[in-house]
């Protein structure tokens, strides 16, 4: 199963979102960076404006996850909080600064936008990148804390009845 493990690796070094994100830019660049037409007047007001709404939402979503897996106290996932200590402070680090930042950076897209269009949408298109990756990295540690609070949940009633028998 070497897709686990690459996921794994992925998930444990979380500057890989950047250079996803990176990439994306780079590609939309490499086609002649073409900005879309936007509806109504033209203003990009409501969608970069949008977009920053939407990176604090997933940024309070991510602190919320955090807290629910440092605040656990079911026996694995205090196990790994203890393997993993590294690992685990620097997605969450990763991820509430960068959601934090996906949050600026529409809006800073919005005073460039009179001036470069092009690189106040190359921003956007960045940031919108970095959220989805972001979003889907806080998505995955929900994921493994449910996992492992529904694993302790299993595990824990038949290590007492272990316990009970052998006294």
């Amino acid at each position: 199963m070497p897709h686990l493990t690459l996921i794994n690796g992925i998930m444990a070094h979380p500057a890989t979102d950047i250079l996803g994100a990176t990439m994306i830019t780079a590609t939309w660049w490499l086609l002649s960076n073409p900005v879309p037409q936007l509806p109504g007047d033209g203003s990009p007001n409501d969608l970069f404006i949008g977009l920053s709404t939407l990176s604090g939402l997933v940024m309070a979503t991510a602190t919320f996850i955090c807290t629910m897996l440092y605040q656990s106290n079911s026996p694995l996932m205090i196990e790994a909080r203890k393997r993993f200590p590294e690992e685990l402070s620097r997605n969450w680090l990763s991820i509430i600064i960068w959601t934090l930042t996906t949050a600026i950076l529409p809006l800073f897209s919005l005073c460039l936008w009179g001036i470069d269009r092009i690189t106040s949408f190359g921003i956007v298109i960045f940031s919108t990148s970095l959220l989805l990756a972001k979003g889907g990295r806080s998505i995955y540690w929900l994921n493994y804390t449910l996992f492992m609070e529904k694993a302790s949940s299993i595990l824990s009633p038949v290590s007492r009845n272990s316990k009970s028998t052998r006294s």
